[in-house]
């Protein structure tokens, strides 16, 4: 190193040179600058997640979220076809009927067989009346609800 010091200005033992012609393109010294330091990194939880930037700052807002629950309940139907409004299309329909076996079905040809009347067993696999009523939408074809009777 020459006795002048260090060449760049604002260190230790800097010696301005004096009198010295400037560079060409440099017609004053540049002006001294600041520099802002980066915005330290966002905040990560424990799972990983990015924190939003509002939630380190020493006025923390409270951010409450809104649920909305919906609650949607089967209509009440009955062993006949009902007149409705579809939950699925919202249009006004009769619901078409399935009949299925159910456990009452079941019982009922058991109950046939143990006291004696075994060649009836398979009369309430016949009869809707001993089995449960699907309804569904005629339109759709969504599953409207079911009538254990």
């Amino acid at each position: 190193m020459d006795s002048k010091g260090p060449p760049y200005p604002n260190a230790p033992g800097f010696v301005p040179v004096l009198n010295q012609p400037q560079p060409t393109g440099y017609p004053h010294p540049p002006a001294q600058q600041s520099y802002a330091h980066p915005p330290p990194p966002p905040p990560y939880d424990s799972n990983a997640n990015m924190i939003p930037p509002t939630a380190h700052h020493h006025h923390q807002q409270q951010q409450q979220a809104t649920y909305v629950h919906t609650i949607v309940t089967a209509p009440q139907v009955g062993p006949d076809p009902a007149s409705i409004t579809c939950p699925s299309c919202q249009k006004h329909i009769v619901t078409r009927l399935d009949f299925e076996t159910s456990t009452k079905t079941h019982i009922f040809a058991g109950l046939l067989c143990l006291f004696i009347c075994w060649p009836c067993f398979w009369i309430p696999y016949v009869i809707d009346s001993c089995k449960n009523a699907n309804h569904y939408c005629p339109n759709c074809g969504a599953y409207i609800g079911t009538y254990r009777g």
